[in-house]
């Protein structure tokens, strides 16, 4: 397919655009007032429920487990005496029983679905833990959310403080709760300073009022439209990944806005017509800018293919806000800047003289460097090996871990309460409980018979053996958690001492084992929050493989269909693919491990790299039609390129730099990741790249070989 044939779709829509422009804004205006109105019932998600699909064993046993014993979710308060104060009598000091009576009481009258309350003390008599049980959820989002809120708003009341203990509280609804209160603020900071970036970037990359304005303008109606439709169609994302689509969709917006103003302004100088400029600039950008489009959209589709309904939500989210910003910035840039007037009615001032000058240097300094990369093929190859040899190495070193102290940083005040009650003799945050269903009709088969409640005690001493399995003063944290009415079931509950990604899974196989070994003809489930988790980390590392492989192969099918040519096609595809192990090589080395917004980084890294490969391989075929030399070909796309590629991935780089300022580790590590990977793509696109263009020949025969 030759670009030339292509460019001319682009030369009549262009066309069609500049005479229409009323009609075209009248339109995207009208669209976005009706997709708009849905934002007023957008919401967000805040459980767990939504990283598991129907069917799923994991969400099979919780149900399992809700329908015969109640609520699997409660929350704990534990109370710790406060070493300063010296109180011999420890947790049973009167002024300290006196405030946790009170306590007990606020949470059985305050504390949604309050069920029954326990009380526990260590020997040391330093720590007392407040265990309430739940009653069954009606609407998980919905109670969770309240009984979190509830516990938070306990904890803080002015009758349950005192330097004499300190009080920490624990327990699924009330973690929710506090995760969200504590990443908010925060990601809400990046996307502010992600905004100014935005601007900033903008101000410096077109120096223009138009080149700040309006694509900031496409850019915030793109995303009230594609958060309005969310809203109309009742699509909830989770909270935690919200800000992803937000700082892709300004980080593209900027890109795709820098191209085409780069593109006008190259045209305007030459021709002086603006409506003229805006029809060539549309005709060379045009394609690149659709192809690019359709390959991050492409790779965000991927997550579809991921058995996590959060993470196809996010995905699609990420792909309609690409393809949002790209319509919007398309329409909205080149109509405004055909307003104006031209240069060949008005005088050229001495500042917009001097700076056309600049930017004609800085397009001949990019063609010279083309040039010279003809000097060192040689020692781009050997350093591209040696880098990738590098990045696999390291990325034997990734793993999976789905553990909130990692994934969020002790720098927050939540992950702080949750390693204090992880260290304490009695609270915990990880555990899981294991079912059985003996599913007898005569009594002698029920845990009525002595024998099973024997077999039961024997399979809690060996789950009190396990790796993982807390142990308060000698004892194992393993108990009887209940029986059904009609004694058919029973279960075990396990606390959890810490969380180790890799031990846990192997415990929890080993759990099931055991029970299953003294209740041979009974049948064994195993549910609870760290199954959950367990579950969420086999998940991300199918699904990280799954979304690649996918990626890899859809762009490397856009990539031959749209050149025509396989060598073309893998031209453009090798080195990005390259940078996604630059990725997962750094990440290994770093000891980084892959959670559920890191997941995102490759290959959503992997669709925006490529968008620079499209325009740089895009304007060497076309170069290459025009003059027939492959030198010619790759200093004409440097000269036509090469300045919008740097300008166009220092400020996506900048825009996710923005995570980095953040306390939230893993907003930090997906900052510096995405950072690093597109840092990579455009070295390998200004090296790489133009040596294996030249080598391979993948456009024909240069005229001098005729």
């Amino acid at each position: 397919m030759k670009v030339l044939e292509i460019n001319r779709f682009f030369n009549k829509f262009g066309k069609m655009q500049t005479r229409y422009r009323g009609r075209f804004l009248i339109a995207i205006i009208l669209f976005t007032l009706v997709a708009g109105m849905g934002i007023f019932r957008f919401e967000f998600s805040y459980t767990n429920d939504g990283w598991f699909l129907e069917g799923d064993p994991a969400k099979v046993n919780a149900e399992k487990f809700r329908e015969n014993f109640g609520n699997d979710a409660s929350v704990a308060v534990l109370v710790t005496v406060n070493e300063s104060q010296n109180i011999e009598t420890g947790v049973q000091d009167s002024a300290i029983v006196q405030m946790m009576d009170s306590l007990k009481r606020y949470m059985m009258v305050n504390i949604p679905l309050a069920k029954e309350i326990h009380t526990l003390e260590n020997a040391k008599r330093t720590e007392a833990l407040i265990h309430l049980s739940l009653k069954r959820y009606k609407d998980p989002a919905d109670d969770a959310a309240r009984i979190g809120r509830a516990v938070a708003e306990m904890v803080e009341r002015p009758e349950f403080k005192s330097d004499l203990w300190d009080l920490n509280a624990a327990g699924e609804p009330y973690l929710e709760v506090s995760k969200n209160d504590s990443t908010m603020p925060q990601a809400a900071r990046s996307v502010v300073i992600g905004v100014f970036i935005m601007i900033f970037c903008l101000l410096v990359f077109t120096r223009s009022k138009f080149g700040v304005i309006v694509p900031f303008l496409a850019t915030a109606l793109a995303m009230v439209s594609v958060f309005g439709i969310c809203g109309w169609l009742g699509v909830k994302p989770d909270f935690t990944l919200f800000t992803l689509p937000l700082m892709l969709g300004m980080a593209l917006s900027v890109g795709y806005s820098v191209h085409f103003i780069n593109g006008f302004k190259q045209a305007f100088r030459r021709l002086g017509n603006r409506k003229d400029a805006i029809v060539e600039a549309i005709t060379e950008t045009g394609w690149p800018i659709f192809f690019t489009v359709a390959t991050t959209v492409a790779t965000m589709l991927s997550f579809l293919f991921v058995e996590m309904p959060v993470l196809k939500i996010v995905g699609t989210i990420c792909a309609a806000m690409v393809f949002a910003v790209y319509l919007y910035v398309i329409i909205f840039v080149p109509i405004f800047f055909s307003f104006g007037e031209n240069n060949r009615n008005v005088q050229v001032s001495e500042k917009q003289r001097r700076n056309d000058e600049r930017d004609a240097r800085v397009d001949e300094f990019f063609a010279k460097f083309g040039g010279k990369i003809f000097n060192y093929r040689i020692p781009i190859i050997l350093v591209t090996v040696v880098a990738v040899v590098m990045s696999a190495i390291g990325c034997t070193k990734l793993k999976v871990n789905m553990d909130y102290v990692e994934m969020f940083g002790t720098k927050l005040p939540f992950v702080e309460r949750l390693v204090k009650l992880m260290e304490s003799e009695l609270a915990n945050v990880y555990s899981y409980n294991i079912m059985v269903d003996v599913g007898g009709a005569a009594d002698s088969l029920t845990f009525k018979n002595p024998s099973n409640f024997a077999s039961l005690d024997s399979a809690m001493a060996d789950l009190g053996k396990l790796p993982l399995t807390k142990v308060t003063a000698g004892n194992p944290r393993v108990m009887i958690g209940g029986v059904t009415e009609n004694f058919k079931m029973a279960y075990i509950h396990v606390e959890l001492k810490e969380w180790n990604s890799k031990q846990v899974d192997v415990d929890i196989d080993s759990a099931q084992t055991i029970v299953k070994k003294y209740f041979p003809h009974g049948e064994v489930g195993v549910e609870g929050y760290a199954v959950e988790q367990a579950s969420m980390n086999n998940k991300l590392v199918k699904g990280e493989i799954k979304s690649i492989c996918v990626s890899i192969g859809v762009i490397a099918a856009l990539l031959i269909l749209a050149f025509m040519s396989f060598r073309t096609g893998f031209i453009g595809l090798l080195p990005n693919v390259a940078t996604i192990g630059v990725i997962g090589g750094v990440m290994g080395f770093l000891g980084y491990s892959m959670d559920m917004m890191t997941m995102m980084v490759m290959p959503m890294a992997l669709g925006i790299a490529v968008d620079d490969t499209i325009h740089f391989v895009n304007h060497a075929k076309l170069h290459f039609e025009r003059s027939g030399s492959y030198r010619e070909a790759v200093q004409g796309s440097f000269r036509e390129v090469g300045k919008s590629m740097f300008s166009t991935t220092v400020i996506l780089c900048m825009m996710f730099l923005a995570y980095m300022v953040s306390p939230v580790t893993i907003f930090f590590r997906v900052g510096l990741m995405a950072g690093i990977g597109l840092a990579t793509a455009l070295i390998a696109d200004y090296t790489i790249t133009p040596v294996l263009i030249v080598l391979t020949k993948p456009f024909g025969k240069s005229s001098a070989e005729k």
